[in-house]
């Protein structure tokens, strides 16, 4: 799931009465409005459906098709969002959700220069609404000018505390400029909003790591995989806060899940290798840590010498060797939008 949070507009104003018979009637404004509500609650599904319904109303409503890129993005539906996209950037705008709308699909478009200029038409035309703000914010992110996102995103919270989709971009900016207690902070609010959205789990469990309160991020990291079994990084990452814990069977169990969806994935033979041998099981700890040596040659050295660490301990008394930390360049950070945001390989507690 990607998670592109552009601006969404809060309403769609009624056609006058003197359109022509294919613009939107008021229905399908009202349509339209529900489905920006339930997106900025980032009930994506839902808001799609009522997408879908409103330009099932009103086949070719730009404004319509605008909104309603922005929420096929961020559901992974990249060819439906262009194609929409495509539609809504011929656009006329003539007031702040008609700015807005062009703006997503600018953005969604690559156009930033365009996508800049009409978000913040749309906060002059309507400067009561979060859209121009959260569209700014959203344009910059996606330029890679965290700071500069922040100042917008902080006016777009101000203006609407109740969107969860604003208050989800702010956490990811804040957690990118690693202000992960700030980050922290918007994620739960994003949960108070809608606790539903599992999402917010892993990325709050992410920071509450960052901060060293572990516990509270195990318990994070516990319930997004009651939601998503099968994610590999975050059983990658809870078993990194669970070894810090010292539940060393706890992150062996979710070091041997991650290896049977990545048998490729040599951190995790290493770290299982650190755990196993934080359990007393040297041999185990030595075929994991001989595995890792022949994935992952470019940590030879830190391998080597937790091998060597455990070869000159009796085997009752072999244990993990300290955290090793890798240097800041190879340690990614999150990119633009959300699930891909860590790999978990810069979670790495042992082997890194």
């Amino acid at each position: 799931m990607r998670l592109l949070l552009a601006a969404a507009v809060a309403a769609a104003a009624p056609a006058p009465a003197a359109a022509p018979p294919s613009a939107p009637d008021a229905k399908a404004a009202r349509i339209l409005a529900s489905a920006v509500r339930l997106y900025h609650r980032l009930e994506f599904q839902d808001a799609l459906e009522r997408f879908d319904r409103a330009l099932g109303a009103a086949p070719g409503w730009k404004t319509a098709a605008g909104l309603r890129a922005a929420c096929r993005w961020t559901l992974g539906d990249q060819a439906g969002a262009k194609e929409d996209a495509e539609l809504a950037a011929r656009l006329k705008p003539s007031d702040a959700p008609s700015y807005a709308a062009r703006g997503k699909a600018r953005l969604i478009l690559k156009d930033f220069p365009g996508a800049m200029a009409d978000f913040r038409a749309s906060a002059e035309a309507d400067p009561r609404s979060l859209e121009g703000p959260l569209g700014e914010g959203s344009a910059l992110s996606a330029q890679g000018r965290t700071r500069d996102a922040l100042e917008p995103l902080d006016e777009a919270v101000r203006l609407d505390p109740g969107s969860a989709a604003a208050l989800l971009m702010r956490g990811s900016v804040k957690d990118r400029l690693r202000d992960f207690r700030g980050a922290a902070e918007d994620y739960g609010a994003v949960l108070e909003i809608n606790p539903r959205f599992a999402w917010a789990r892993l990325y709050r469990g992410m920071a509450l790591r960052e901060l060293k309160d572990y516990p509270a991020a195990e318990s994070e990291l516990s319930v997004f995989l009651e939601a998503n079994p099968d994610h590999e990084d975050a059983a990658y990452l809870r078993g990194n806060v669970r070894f810090l814990l010292g539940d060393f069977r706890g992150a062996a169990a979710d070091l041997t899940k991650v290896l049977s969806k990545n048998p490729g994935r040599g951190t995790a033979y290493a770290n299982r290798g650190q755990a196993r041998a934080a359990l007393g099981d040297k041999a185990g700890a030595v075929s994991d840590l001989r595995k890792a040596l022949e994935l992952d040659p470019t940590r030879r050295d830190k391998i080597q010498s937790a091998l060597d660490a455990l070869a000159a301990s009796p085997a009752e008394e072999a244990q993990a060797a300290p955290a090793l930390r890798e240097p800041a360049s190879e340690r990614g950070r999150r990119g633009e939008p959300a699930p891909e945001r860590h790999t978990g390989e810069e979670e790495s507690l042992f082997i890194k």
